[in-house]
């Protein structure tokens, strides 16, 4: 049985993140500890992306490949455009991020990424734990867990996606303006939207996403991303470059016992998502830093931060105006783009609100709906979920 120091369960976005920034700190080797990322997938492939607004120093990250200064919401009859110097909303391809964490983690003299092989088991033992994989037992002293949760209960709302990266003959639309809500309508018990990055002249991320208490909505998402190509490219002249889709679930709750010492979540199944917005990856990134040069420091592993009280607080109840009264979703995110500046709305989205900020967010929506949800008995802010790790 080998023997290491931590195990990463998952090399996705806060695996890679957490192995890259180790191997990154460590550069010199000097820290003699040995980090192995266990990967079911035998490659990567462009298979997602990730966006952000940028605060701060995150302008220079070298792995954002695109930036827009404007961004716009729409739906029948309204469209809003924000425009801002100081918070670009940043493009970062899955291409790009799996390239560089690799690369550095092969360049690491203590840091291991294996690719094609699946824990199986975890076992806490004496000083640390068993771990079982398809490539046999390793024993390790401590574990980031990284791997999904069931992604079919636990949540309040499910943000399902599907789209396409394309290239076409003629522009779709101002090739400086991301298109982030538009179109946006409500069905039933679910909220849609078309999402349309223009990547260069002619070569454009387009995407539809629906909110939803029911996981299985992403099922009717392909006749939606076919009716909205057409829309945009009625004579069908486009080049398909990928695709890409997956689930978000919005306000997720750890269901599980807490962690085990020396063992913690991180990821979605940790608390990284945003649960009243979906955004992960800068969330993400700030854990991963800290906690690798804690590691690095004493040892020992955390999980992601705890939200403050008043954005847990507003967050679910946002979520829970949704999940009950879905047919107010496009006036909902109208009023916070009208009333909002674009400063202030991205560093709502970003966690990076101040208390003006939260002021300008409650004032911008109506009282009613929020008020009657506030004080129902079924309500979720009752029994607020923790996702606060390890420290």
């Amino acid at each position: 049985m080998k023997s290491i120091d931590l195990a990463i369960i998952g090399g996705g976005c806060a695996g890679l993140s957490m192995a890259r920034d180790i191997a990154q700190l460590n550069e010199a080797g000097k820290n003699g500890r040995e980090v192995t990322v266990f990967e079911p997938r035998t490659h990567y492939e462009n298979d997602r992306t990730w966006c952000y607004w940028s605060h701060e120093n995150n302008s220079q990250d070298p792995l954002v490949s695109r930036r827009w200064q404007a961004w716009q919401f729409s739906r029948d009859g309204e469209n809003v455009v924000h425009h801002s110097l100081n918070s670009p909303y940043c493009f970062v391809s899955g291409s790009d991020f799996y390239a560089d964490a690799q690369a550095k983690i092969y360049q690491s003299r203590t840091v291991e990424l294996q690719l094609g092989v699946e824990v199986e088991a975890i076992e806490a033992c004496a000083g640390g734990f068993k771990v079982r994989t398809t490539n046999g037992e390793h024993f390790a002293r401590r574990i980031v867990d990284t791997r999904p949760p069931k992604l079919t209960q636990g949540a309040e709302i499910y943000q399902v996606f599907e789209g396409v990266e394309i290239e076409t003959t003629q522009p779709l639309g101002d090739s400086e303006i991301a298109s982030l809500m538009v179109n946006m309508q409500s069905e039933g018990d679910c909220f849609s939207f078309d999402y349309l990055l223009p990547l260069e002249p002619n070569r454009w991320l387009v995407e539809v996403t629906s909110f939803s208490p029911d996981p299985e909505c992403g099922h009717y998402l392909s006749e939606k991303l076919q009716a909205s190509l057409r829309r945009l490219i009625p004579d069908g002249n486009f080049q398909l470059l990928r695709q890409e889709k997956g689930m978000i679930p919005m306000g997720y709750r750890l269901n599980e016992p807490e962690n085990d010492a020396g063992c913690v979540k991180a990821g979605t199944g940790g608390g990284a998502v945003r649960a009243a917005s979906g955004y992960a990856y800068q969330r993400i990134q700030r854990w991963s830093q800290a906690c690798a040069k804690h590691y690095l420091a004493t040892g020992e592993v955390f999980g992601h931060p705890e939200d403050s009280w008043i954005q847990r607080k507003m967050d679910f109840l946002f979520l829970k105006v949704l999940r009950n009264e879905p047919e107010l979703a496009p006036e909902l995110f109208c009023r916070l783009a009208r009333n909002l500046s674009a400063d202030a709305m991205s560093r709502f989205m970003m966690d990076r609100a101040s208390y003006v900020d939260l002021l300008s967010v409650i004032w911008a929506l109506p009282k009613g709906p929020f008020l009657k949800h506030l004080f129902s008995q079924s309500d979720p802010l009752r029994n607020l979920p923790s996702t606060k790790g390890l420290t």
